[in-house]
């Protein structure tokens, strides 16, 4: 790439990842606020799993949709109509409208979330080489997190200051002030595939890496049921054994809270590491590293080596998902990228959706000690998967 590609790709990577945090502020308040507060949102106990799902869900159909309309896009488009719609959705959570709006918003923004997620990875894709993808998917991921952090931190104080609707409508305004950036935002150029005669079509003519894929899945899933288990493991297994006054919501919210900031710190770390030791070889290094912690978690009685036990585990999980990633970035190919990473994501976001459904099905029926044992299973799935590939 010449210099002024490069520099107008390190540009639109910046701004777009900026963006992506800022639209993130509302949806990681909405996970903390609705579950602790429903009545403000005119919504009833039962309806929350509902609502705080329903745009994991929604993207099982949407993201293969968002590809499609960004790989044939022309400039900004769907990034700027996905803000545009995003923001507005944000300052609908300040009125208590009820659960069907509500359910109605959190699939819109799920397919909100399709596209803006698609185009931080093509950002990220423009801008990164064979050398440095690994720390260029890092920053992504961590300034994406760091969205998600903050959405729960600052949000979480300013709704005790100045109310949840005033929240809500702030954030909603910084969404708006994406859409400047974006405005500002050089587009780059979409490789097309070269028109194919007969049946065949750009689609069919690339070799999408199942395997892949299907490993992503498998790490998401891994990921995601221990997570969702945090407050329900530290009622059960830490919580009693704590001399100190802390309660059960608090000390589960600073572990979890944890998976968000430490990618500030980790991602780039082991996004460098990546890119120079190899992805898989650091990939089932990690995976054995969170197996370990995973037995830690289900065998070990102290609460201080739990509590140890958990925050690696998060973080080794983390990293592993960082990797997985960054490799489906590796095998995007050169005309379908688009496609490429909305199918990616379409896996991922699977194994988020199944993770709490099967994680508490479990716990509840058989306990910790056959959650780990599932997990250990997903990630020797993995491992045989990944042995298999090229």
């Amino acid at each position: 790439m010449n210099d002024t590609i490069v520099r107008a790709s390190r540009i639109r990577f910046i701004l777009i990842s900026a963006v992506v945090a800022v639209s993130l502020l509302g949806d990681a308040l909405l996970y903390a606020l609705l579950p602790a507060k429903p009545e403000a949102f005119g919504v009833r106990v039962w309806q929350i799993g509902v609502l705080l799902a329903a745009n994991r869900f929604v993207r099982l159909i949407t993201n293969e949709l968002a590809g499609r309309w960004i790989q044939r896009r022309k400039g900004n488009t769907p990034l700027l109509l996905a803000l545009l719609v995003g923001s507005v959705i944000t300052c609908s959570y300040a009125l208590p409208l009820g659960f069907w709006w509500l359910l109605f918003a959190r699939m819109l923004w799920g397919a909100c979330w399709s596209v803006l997620r698609v185009e931080g990875y093509l950002s990220a894709l423009g801008y990164a080489s064979d050398r440095n993808r690994g720390q260029i998917f890092a920053v992504y991921h961590a300034v994406a997190r760091l969205g998600q952090g903050g959405g729960l931190l600052i949000g979480g104080f300013l709704s005790d200051l100045i109310g949840i609707p005033w929240t809500f409508l702030l954030f909603g305004l910084c969404g708006c002030c994406g859409i400047m950036l974006v405005l500002r935002t050089p587009s780059l150029p979409v490789k097309v595939a070269p028109e194919k005669t007969g049946r065949q079509t750009a689609s069919s003519s690339v070799r999408w890496p199942l395997a892949l894929w299907s490993c992503a899945l498998c790490i998401t899933m891994a990921e995601e049921m221990v997570a969702n288990l945090t407050g329900s493991f530290v009622a059960q297994r830490i919580g009693p054994q704590i001399p100190i006054a802390m309660g059960i919501a608090a000390l589960s919210g600073l572990l979890l809270s944890f998976r968000s900031f430490a990618s500030l710190l980790l991602g780039p770390l082991v996004g460098a590491l990546s890119d120079r030791l190899g992805r898989k070889t650091l990939l089932i290094v990690f995976m054995v590293l969170q197996s370990l912690c995973v037995a830690g978690l289900a065998l070990i009685a102290s609460w201080r080596l739990l509590i140890a036990c958990m925050l690696l585990q998060f973080a080794f999980a983390l990293s592993s998902r960082l990797l997985v990633y960054t490799m489906a970035g590796d095998t995007a190919p050169e005309h379908g990228q688009a496609l490429h990473m909305s199918r990616f994501v379409t896996f991922t976001d699977l194994g988020t959706a199944l993770a709490p459904v099967v994680a508490f099905a479990v716990f509840a029926g058989y306990g910790f000690l056959f959650v780990a044992i599932l997990v250990w299973l997903l990630l020797a799935l993995v491992l045989a998967l990944l042995l298999s590939m090229k």
